[in-house]
């Protein structure tokens, strides 16, 4: 089990809301509210180990859709390189307390991951191809693919798990990766409501920041798009990396805001 050195307690607070027009529906399910209602917990981050694949694989799933074929992007295949890559990514949990801690066999459950994927035409080839269709109508997407280095930013966890986390995240895993790189893929999770089309929720709220600073934007719908009152949607972003020291700047503010 690698050490556990990454630690942070961001103290989160309650997630702004992300919509582009009025807040959420009053219409929603209560089991939808629910769901979506933050809570304050104290988090702390270790690398993955082993034991996380399971749940990263639920991330990923969360992320690209469960019934996401092998043959077209192998999630299975995907977690276990975020498990076995030790020196970049970490996990979120909500420490054990004391007496807990004293038995070995407990793990404390994993809320949130964030990471990295390189990929290239050599590395990872089945995501680069999985991307290239995704953005095969966008020649500006196309070209980055084809001439930039890129990688897929990884930024899941439980929907009630605010945004607080994200900035030392996200500033950590910088540090950590050492490829020089021209670009962070972000896939982002929204839900357009069924009734506005222009009510827009960011299910990961920061990443309505990224948005603002990407240089292409593609999006496209999961094979399961329909959730009660929502549409389910997903956003490509193509992120200069010379954009990230503002973005994270911005992150801050809007959490101070809110």
């Amino acid at each position: 089990m690698p050490p556990r050195s990454k630690k942070r307690k961001p103290n989160p607070e309650p997630e702004p809301s992300s919509s582009s027009s009025s807040s959420d529906n009053d219409d929603n399910s209560e089991d939808e509210t629910n769901q979506l209602e933050n809570i304050q917990i104290d988090l702390e981050a270790r690398s993955p180990i082993d034991s996380d694949r399971s749940i990263i694989l639920h991330f990923l799933e969360q992320s690209f859709g469960s019934s996401m074929k092998k043959s077209v992007l192998d999630l299975n295949l995907l977690a276990n390189q975020l498990v076995s890559q030790q020196s970049c990514g970490s996990v979120f949990y909500q420490p054990l307390d004391e007496i807990e801690e004293e038995d070995d066999d407990d793990e404390s459950p994993v809320l949130g991951i964030c990471s990295f994927l390189h990929f290239n035409k050599q590395q990872n080839q089945q995501l680069y191809t999985w991307l290239m269709d995704k953005c095969s109508e966008n020649s500006q997407a196309k070209t980055i693919l084809q001439t930039s280095t890129c990688g897929l930013f990884i930024n899941e966890r439980y929907m009630n798990i605010p945004a607080e986390i994200s900035v030392p995240a996200i500033r950590t895993l910088r540090e950590e990766i050492t490829e020089q790189l021209d670009y962070w893929i972000v896939h982002v999770k929204l839900r357009v409501d069924k009734k506005d089309l222009n009510t827009i929720h960011y299910m990961n709220g920061e990443e309505e920041v990224f948005e603002q600073h990407a240089s292409v934007s593609i999006d496209y719908q999961p094979i399961q798009s329909n959730a009660n009152d929502w549409i389910e949607k997903r956003r490509i972003l193509f992120v200069s990396t010379n954009k990230l020291d503002q973005i994270c700047s911005d992150i801050e503010q809007k959490l101070k805001q809110s």
